[in-house]
């Protein structure tokens, strides 16, 4: 399924928790591993020769710190392939997304670099809207004591029970196709969530939103039998409201450990997994975030 994992980091102490939880995507297939370090003009200002000097020390540091990792990865029987770049992160890890031809990209939602902020947010959220490869974005509670900072995962394995919503588009559909095949990591349930947005619900007759309710229940009810069919149970849950809280909500409810949804939704009109959407969950998620986008033709 993952055969080749794109790990973009900054050695934060964020970014070495992901990095500890890559070992559990070997159920997934993953053989191999990209580890990535991006360096920004910003942190290095060119082309004076001090800070060419500079730029050497930073790219040592880099160097060296992926050794270590490197080492550590292949200690666990994984091919590694390491590579330092210069440039915009979201533009260099989608880069090396393509030129690697990987399956996933897994990375933190925040971070630092040597230098400066590398894997903020910003980044995280550049590299889910332009990647044509499905991103996994990893969430820890962060625990900052005395200057030293913790991160605790959330959950002690990520695939256990896994949250699925959907608005039955094309897009949900291919995030739905990864959800079938998650038995082999380790998921036990699957949760199934179709979301009515209020704000088209708002003015439609009590019937017609009953009406709707039914036909989805229906949708819902036929991928938990094909679930069935790849060894998964699963529950259905039909909500409505606003549909990032909601998501957030049945996350936190259902004690998700993973939430798996695609990267765009059916309509303006029926969006679910569209524009802020999309980037409230995964903003403000607890839990992992696997982003799937539908595969292009010809890739």
């Amino acid at each position: 399924m993952f055969a080749r994992v794109l790990f973009p980091t900054d050695f934060s102490a964020y970014a070495n928790a992901v990095f500890a939880c890559l070992p559990e995507l070997k159920a997934a297939g993953m053989a191999v591993v990209v580890l990535l370090v991006t360096i920004r003009g910003s942190d290095v200002p060119l082309p004076e020769t001090v800070n060419r000097e500079s730029l050497e020390r930073v790219r040592w540091s880099a160097e060296e710190q992926l050794y270590i990792a490197r080492m550590a990865l292949e200690g666990q029987g994984l091919r590694v392939i390491s590579r330092v770049e210069y440039g915009s992160p979201a533009a260099q890890i989608v880069r090396v997304a393509e030129e690697e031809r990987v399956d996933l990209i897994a990375m933190g939602a925040q971070g630092k670099t040597v230098a400066q902020e590398l894997l903020l947010g910003s980044v995280a959220h550049e590299v889910v809207r332009r990647a044509s490869v499905p991103v996994l974005i990893q969430k820890f509670d962060v625990v900052r004591k005395l200057g030293h900072v913790e991160c605790r995962r959330v959950c002690a394995s990520m695939f256990k029970r896994v949250l699925h919503p959907t608005d039955f588009s094309e897009c949900a559909d291919a995030a739905f196709q990864i959800v079938k095949r998650l038995k082999a990591v380790g998921t036990e349930e699957v949760i199934l969530l179709h979301v009515q947005d209020e704000r088209v619900m708002t003015h439609r007759p009590a019937e017609q939103i009953a009406a709707f309710d039914q036909e989805d229940m229906r949708r819902l009810e036929r991928m938990r039998r094909d679930l069935l069919l790849y060894g998964l149970p699963s529950q259905v849950m039909i909500r409505h409201g606003m549909p990032f809280r909601e998501v957030l909500n049945v996350a936190d409810e259902q004690d998700a450990c993973l939430i798996v949804l695609g990267s765009q939704g059916r309509s303006a009109l029926q969006e679910l997994l569209t524009g802020s959407t999309l980037d409230n969950v995964v903003r403000l998620s607890r839990q992992p975030v696997l982003v799937v986008r539908p595969r292009r033709e010809g890739v």
